[in-house]
């Protein structure tokens, strides 16, 4: 199987901690993002796995984490989506259609690895979404006869399907219709980042999203939203009789790309982690410690409570403070704070401070600020 992971964009509704990283890198239930979601995937194949990441955004700091840190679980090549233009010196790129086509010339080109699944299938991927367990059940579902290719999804409420791409099935459970935000459906099963399609459909789909996109440049200038989208061509596919199901992912998938969604997350991961969940090297004295929470390593925890839901990352040191509910990135310093609900970025130093609902970006530094508690 061959791995295509989208990682170009910005990430703005996650501003300001995406200021200074990629969205995957947020920390989140103990590790960054796009640590959950590569551990998942490595734990259903084999090692050596070949992985094209489409980057963009920090494009330096994803391949020096990715070949520093996935190496020998993956075999990662890189491609470079250039940006379409700036707002200010935010860049802004053309789409994930467009992004997995990028990959086209190296899913052509490149030698996959003996596994279970055939050769040259593919599994396309997000960088935002974790599932809450693993991928297995997609990657099973693939290995059947009945179809040519699997579509993640997820179940949402009616008043929210017009802001997903949006599933419909036949009578036997295969799609008939995908709808990028439709005004209005009769479904309420939302296209969920992980789509699987063996090697003769992921072919045609290369050809097609090569034709709608030719076919996009052209129209472009008459465009209000000039994005390259995904789904038509998932509905292209269809049309032209290849047999796509959807699957289910029961226990959820985390969209982490709001601030507000990345605390909802925690919680749910750290719920579906073992309740003692916390790496080995740290060093707790005089402190309490509310699982389920999750502390990384190098962290120093000093007469304080930590948690429950509270995710803290590498290097930090957490003296006198009462952390219920928190995301806490690496490298920071924090000192007699009582907080919750708040998401703290990496390289932090804050002291004195009572407030709960605190969004503090990457290399801030506060001291004494005001009590609203």
């Amino acid at each position: 199987m061959k791995l295509i992971l989208p990682i170009a964009g910005v990430g703005l509704r996650l501003r300001p901690f995406t200021s200074t990283k990629p969205k995957g890198f947020l920390q989140i239930a103990g590790s960054r993002g796009i640590d959950h979601i590569l551990r998942k995937i490595g734990a259903s194949l084999p090692e050596k796995t070949p992985i094209a990441l489409i980057t963009g955004y920090k494009k330096q700091q994803i391949q020096q984490y990715i070949e520093e840190n996935y190496s020998n679980q993956f075999n990662p090549s890189f491609i470079e989506q250039i940006p379409v233009g700036y707002k200010g010196d935010i860049p802004y790129f053309s789409g994930l259609g467009h992004a997995i086509l990028l990959s086209r010339e190296w899913y052509d080109v490149t030698d996959d690895v003996p596994g279970k699944l055939s050769p040259n299938d593919a599994l396309i991927f997000l960088s935002d979404m974790i599932p809450v367990n693993n991928y297995d059940f997609i990657l099973k579902d693939l290995e059947k006869d009945d179809n040519d290719g699997i579509i993640g999804s997820m179940i949402v409420p009616d008043e929210k399907t017009r802001f997903y791409g949006i599933i419909e099935n036949d009578k036997n459970g295969y799609i008939y219709s995908l709808v990028e935000k439709p005004e209005q459906t009769n479904s309420n099963q939302a296209i969920a980042g992980v789509y699987a399609f063996k090697a003769k459909a992921m072919k045609r789909l290369f050809e097609i999203l090569n034709d709608q996109y030719e076919n996009h440049i052209k129209i472009i200038d008459t465009l209000e939203k000039k994005e390259f989208q995904f789904t038509p061509a998932l509905q292209q596919l269809v049309e032209e009789g290849f047999k796509l199901k959807s699957a289910i992912f029961k226990e959820g998938i985390l969209d982490f790309g709001r601030p507000e969604a990345l605390l909802n997350s925690n919680r749910v991961l750290l719920d579906a982690m073992s309740t003692d969940y916390q790496k080995n090297d740290f060093e707790i004295i005089d402190s309490v410690i509310i699982n389920p929470s999750a502390i990384d390593t190098g962290t120093k925890i000093i007469k304080s409570i930590i948690g429950p839901y509270t995710s803290v990352g590498k290097n930090c040191v957490i003296e006198n403070c009462n952390l219920n509910n928190v995301v806490i990135g690496d490298d920071c310093v924090l000192k007699k704070i009582i907080t919750s609900q708040s998401i703290i970025g990496d390289f932090v130093q804050i002291e004195s401070i009572i407030k709960n609902n605190m969004t503090i970006g990457d290399n801030t530094m506060l001291y004494n600020a005001k009590s609203d508690l």
